[in-house]
């Protein structure tokens, strides 16, 4: 194994390798893009442009939409944006606002920024986000400047407008709504925009948890990024997420001097991961099933979903789901593209372990990549955290995020949701012990946002205002008094 000075030095300057959030949120859009064909992306634009809801609204008059452009057209991406910037921007609303702030600058171009709301009860409702962006890898492919935040109705289009500068604004818009209203707050708020999520939040969430103990010590619940929308379009909705747990992420580094037995490696592991059908049904999923296999359009579906014990005890009837929900009952393996290691020592192969909750990296670790298998590499685990379990789903901010949406879309089954394949920053706060959900407030399908590391990322002005004003009734739901019991799925 490499020593750990040396493991630790090597994957730290291989910026590349280091992509937490954005390969993986990557690998989770993916497959909804592939899965969606352009014919369905046409369709809903021509869905779009035949519904003249939205024709006659003067969009860039709007205060919501206004706070989200001016976002947008700061550029925040992490490979040499200004996360600075971007954290001035949002502080100059809030001291217009009178809210005072912290803004916290790191390497430069790094900043966290929070402000609080004073309320009766110190434990704090915390609104987080992640002020940096994906990189612009094809500027020349955007159909318009990447940071101009352009509309062209009924869409706005720039990078971050999916992943998560909307969900920032929309945060932000109703804390600024909130002390408009100069109404009495039975509990405080925080609003809390942080660095570096793109790169594994060093200098952003992590960095809070391990700096600011007196701050975090008041985090009552964090929403965050990591809802979900499933729907067939904008009218027939299927299930509306509101995100609970996610897998746990290990990463290896494998090295080597011998290229060739390093890519045989990993297309034994790929296979190996492919092949494993050491099912297990945790808690969490048990639970999300409930509410979640009711809604699938499919009735083979439903029926394999409704009864997880005897999906995983046979299966035949697992290798009939589709690999997004395989990834709900096994632990995986993803091994990425083999690079030269840092200095020209030879070649390196990260590999990162997907754990269900509750699973330990070691054991799945001898279950998937062998010792036999590893015998004359050099290798290590880089970073092990611990295992999280996933947010409770009697937490008064869950009940009442589900009871908000349910009334906004009743038609649509609103209930918890796992992240297969993606990872947000919510799994730092649940390993420090706070309660943390990602929700998204918008009516807006994943597909239609381009995001990821396509070019042309945008959302739906229709979608994101309605939103707001989802997130907006949710703060003061949550602030002014206790939320309601959401009897629901």
């Amino acid at each position: 194994m490499l020593s750990h000075p040396e493991l630790n030095r090597r994957y730290r300057r291989s910026a590349r390798i280091a992509l937490y959030g954005s390969l993986i949120l990557t690998l989770g859009v993916g497959w909804l893009l592939i899965s969606t064909s352009q014919r369905f992306l046409d369709r809903r634009d021509v869905q779009l442009e035949d519904s003249q809801a939205w024709a006659g609204v003067d969009w860039e008059a709007l205060p919501e939409v206004q706070l989200l452009q001016g976002y947008l057209q700061v550029d925040t991406n992490v490979i040499d944006g200004s996360e600075y910037e971007g954290a001035l921007y949002l502080a100059r609303h809030l001291e217009a606002a009178g809210i005072p702030y912290h803004l916290e600058r790191l390497e430069d171009r790094r900043a966290n920024l929070w402000a609080i709301l004073e309320g009766e009860d110190p434990r704090a409702v915390v609104l987080q986000g992640h002020i940096d962006v994906e990189p612009i890898r094809f500027p020349e492919q955007w159909k318009f400047p990447p940071f101009s935040g352009h509309i062209e109705a009924p869409w706005i289009y720039s990078r971050g407008a999916f992943d998560m500068k909307s969900v920032t604004a929309a945060q932000l818009y109703a804390l600024l709504q909130l002390k408009a209203s100069g109404k009495p707050l039975q509990r405080s708020v925080i609003f809390l925009a942080t660095s570096s999520e793109e790169r594994g939040s060093d200098l952003g969430t992590r960095w809070i948890l391990r700096q600011h103990p007196d701050l975090v010590e008041r985090f009552w619940v964090v929403i965050t990024e990591g809802g979900m929308v499933e729907a067939v379009d904008r009218g027939e909705g299927k299930y509306w997420g509101i995100e609970v747990g996610q897998k746990r992420f290990v990463d290896f580094l494998i090295c080597s001097d011998d290229r060739p037995r390093l890519e045989a490696l990993r297309a034994a592991l790929r296979q190996r991961s492919e092949d494993n059908r050491e099912l297990i049904l945790v808690p969490e999923i048990e639970v999300i099933l409930r509410g979640y296999a009711p809604t699938r359009g499919r009735q083979e579906l439903r029926d394999l979903l409704g009864d997880p014990q005897r999906l995983v005890r046979e299966v035949d009837r697992f290798d009939r789901l589709p690999p997004y929900l395989k990834a709900l009952f096994r632990n995986e393996l993803s091994p990425f593209a083999i690079e030269e290691a840092p200095g020209g020592g030879g070649y390196q192969l990260l590999v990162k372990l997907h754990l269900l909750p509750g699973q330990e990296p070691e054991p799945v670790r001898r279950a998937l990549m062998p010792d036999w298998l590893l015998f004359g590499f050099q290798w290590g685990v880089v970073d092990p955290t611990p295992a999280p379990r996933g947010s409770p789903l009697d937490h008064p901010a869950y009940t009442a995020m589900a009871a908000i949406l349910q009334e906004a879309h009743p038609e649509i089954g609103v209930g918890p949701f796992l992240l297969p394949w993606t990872a947000t920053d919510a799994r730092f706060f649940r390993q420090a012990g706070i309660p943390a959900y990602g929700f998204s407030p918008f009516m807006i399908l994943t597909p239609d946002t381009m995001t990821g590391a396509n070019p042309n990322e945008r959302i739906a002005l229709p979608g994101y205002v309605e939103g707001v004003k989802i997130y907006t009734d949710l703060l003061e739901r949550l602030v002014a008094s206790e939320p309601q019991p959401y009897n629901g799925n």
